[in-house]
């Protein structure tokens, strides 16, 4: 079971350029006939990779532990991956500094279709409860997804649309609590087909109150972090041997609190009860407490109709044709005073044509089509974006071929971006256009089995986003006042002026020459990865803070600047015996701006070290990840400090003859270590959870 268990760390935190690990599986062969099954089910998740690029695979069995609230903090402890958190509900990856529209969000290859590449304070809708598995790409395998993902892109698999029969029904039922924030969940799912019919269907409802937290804001919890949230999906496919056609639909509901909103409606308040005598402010405060107890919130809403189709061997030199739609109807309210206070509804349809080939002798690759539409559409207080509508279609084409210890890899993508918005401004432009493209080149060399050196170039250009082009407003969850790169800044005595200047600024895509280079090395006892990248970036598009001030908020300000990103990730794993496994890994960003200074909220460096006891049925993993002090900031930014955590986890598994049964426990932050996430916004009013202790159970059929 060691050898398992192994490779399912290995997979976990895989590095640079793919290091989901051929050569550890050619000895995990040796060793486990049955493990290099499981290995190779997992694989065939990452169907539209072909082999060509970097990525980590995280399987279904690794999120049992990994498992949290939201998207960005089940994922942050993969190396190369933080997430810039807004409490326990609202945090999404960032991937080597990068987040926000950088880093795509899909579920099962389409876009996820919500706002939470908007704001950060926005959930991820995308619920990983009954995942199979989440790939995280980057480099080259973006140009298959998008080229405004130069961050990266973070597909979930949940498996909705079968695409294989059964011998038998399967599924998975789960359930577990959280002591540190009450945080109750269940879920399970169940597959099935009768004849050539697949059948799939999964539900999932979570719970939790406030987050309680170490000392050092004077409070035990985070004010208004409590949550909810409940889901279904169904799915059903005709299969056949050389063919599939599937459809899905998915239902997600979800209430979490707005975490530092509600300051801002107690500043107003103070400001307009000031002269209030001793009696007054004590019954101001009671109401305080009161409508703390309500809280700003929010409520979303996603219904998603999914198809799929696959045609295997249709022709020669076609191995598959593929087709995917996608059409999602979102809605984000955020409630305050039991009235809507701000409402963004998107509605979102999304098609992929892709052709799996080897038209040429020892050349595989892939050619796509794909097609996007997007109409949002935010009003309220806090709908500093204007309505806007977004239309994409995209053709893109990888290659691949090897020769002898040599692989050759090569991709491109062109695609044409059409934004339209309902500007209010006079003279305003109707729509604004733009075509990016991307292309990447990539060499692998293999001199023995043990070895692999790693190299890649890659040309990328990305489109900017509404909200990073048309902001005009105040954001309370950031505590700022957003402005649009599109608009040129006025003011009154260092106020913003509400209507922007009608002179507007150039718009150009955002370039980035990068150069990735990885080493590899899987020896009987030892293995070793590490990866570096260095990037310039011609156009880099981010919030400078202006010396202005608008509706009592800073401004900033997006704006194009050059930047240069450098960083990389190393991992060591060492096989102590038969037994025990020690990993070890450490990750770094540094973004600078070419013309001085750093870019704001980029995390730390970090250093990670697990210990793993694996015993036939049973296994225990003891994790310490110190953060270091992030004193590179930026204008009005302050410094963090450094801080370790230290975690211990421990399951159990119980074999039957048609089902197994996992129980687990999981203690994180066990010195109730006080640390702040600088990727936050709000890093000062929302701390790392305290101590806590996760209690499941996992009963797979």
């Amino acid at each position: 079971m060691l050898v398992k268990k192994v490779a399912h760390v290995v997979a976990l935190n895989c590095i640079g350029f793919g290091i989901v690990n051929t050569a550890i599986a050619q000895a995990v062969a040796e060793k486990d006939i049955e493990t290099i099954k499981v290995e190779q089910r997992a694989n065939l998740l990452r169907s539209d990779l072909d082999g060509l690029i970097s990525s980590t695979l995280i399987e279904q069995e690794q999120l049992t532990l990994l498992q949290s609230s939201s998207l960005g903090e089940t994922l942050k402890m993969t190396p190369g991956i933080n997430a810039n958190y807004f409490g326990p509900s609202s945090s999404s990856p960032i991937i080597r500094g990068l987040d926000g529209a950088r880093i795509k969000v899909m579920q099962n290859g389409l876009d996820s279709g919500d706002a939470s590449r908007l704001s950060p304070d926005h959930q991820v809708s995308s619920d990983t409860s009954n995942a199979r598995g989440i790939e995280i790409l980057r480099g080259p395998a973006t140009l298959l997804h998008g080229s405004g993902a130069i961050g990266g892109v973070v597909n979930i698999l949940d498996g909705s649309i079968p695409t294989q029969l059964l011998d038998a029904t399967s599924g998975v039922l789960q359930t577990s609590i959280n002591s540190g924030d009450n945080h109750k969940s269940l879920s399970g799912n169940v597959q099935s087909n009768v004849g050539n019919i697949g059948l799939y269907g999964d539900a999932f409802v979570t719970d939790a109150d406030e987050t309680t937290i170490p000392e050092g804001l004077g409070t035990d919890t985070i004010e208004n972090s409590q949550s909810k949230s409940h889901g279904v999906v169904i799915g059903t496919s005709y299969i056949e041997s050389t063919f599939s056609l599937g459809l899905s639909y998915s239902m997600l509901r979800s209430e979490y609190g707005l975490i530092g909103h509600e300051e801002h409606d107690d500043h107003d308040e103070d400001e307009e009860h000031d002269e209030h005598d001793d009696e007054h402010d004590d019954e101001h405060e009671d109401e305080h407490e009161d409508e703390h107890e309500e809280g700003p919130f929010v409520q979303t809403q996603r219904d998603r109709v999914e198809l799929q189709g696959h045609w295997f061997d249709p022709a020669k030199g076609i191995s598959e044709i593929s087709v995917k739609l996608a059409y999602t109807d979102y809605q984000l309210q955020e409630i305050e005073h039991d009235a809507v206070a701000t409402q963004f509804d998107n509605l979102s349809s999304e098609a992929k044509f892709q052709l799996h080939h080897h038209w040429l002798e020892n050349w595989h690759g892939i050619a796509g089509l794909h097609w996007q539409k997007s109409s949002l559409t935010p009003v309220g207080e806090e709908a500093s974006t204007p309505p806007v509508k977004t239309d994409s279609s995209a053709f893109y084409m990888t290659q691949n071929r090897k020769m002898g210890d040599l692989e050759w890899q090569f991709g491109a993508r062109l695609e044409h971006v059409r934004i339209t918005p309902e500007l209010a401004q006079e003279h305003a432009l109707a729509s604004i256009s733009f075509t990016p493209l991307s292309w990447s080149a990539g060499l692998t060399w293999q001199p023995n089995k043990e070895q692999s050196l790693l190299a890649n170039f890659s040309h990328s250009q990305r489109a900017l986003s509404a909200s990073e082009l048309f902001s005009f407003g105040e954001h309370l969850g950031t505590s700022t006042f957003d402005v649009g790169a599109y608009f040129s800044m006025a003011s009154i005595n260092g106020e913003a002026l509400y209507t922007p200047s009608a002179a507007f600024n150039p718009l150009e895509t955002e370039d980035a020459n990068t150069l990735d280079v990885g080493w590899q090395y899987n020896g009987d006892n030892f293995s070793f990865a590490s990866s570096v990248y260095y990037s310039q970036v011609k156009n880099f598009a981010y919030q400078a803070a202006m010396d202005l001030m608008g509706d009592g908020l800073p401004v900033y300000q997006y704006q194009q600047e050059e930047v240069t990103l450098r960083g990389g990730e190393l991992q060591l794993n060492y096989f102590v015996n038969d037994k025990m496994v020690i990993n070890a890994f450490v990750d770094q960003s540094h973004i600078t701006l070419d013309s001085g200074g750093y870019l704001p909220r980029v995390p730390p460096v970090r250093i990670g070290t697990s210990f793993i006891y694996d015993n036939d049925h049973w296994q225990a993993q003891l994790d310490v990840t110190h953060y270091a002090q992030q004193d590179k900031v930026a204008i009005n930014e302050t410094p963090t400090q450094a801080y370790t955590l230290v975690g211990f986890s421990f399951a159990k598994e119980q074999l039957f003859s048609a089902s197994k049964l996992k129980y687990f426990v999981k203690v994180n932050n066990l010195f109730d270590e006080y640390g702040q996430v600088h990727s936050s916004f709000i890093k000062d009013k929302a701390p790392l959870p305290g101590v806590s202790a996760k209690i499941g159970i996992r009963w797979s059929f």
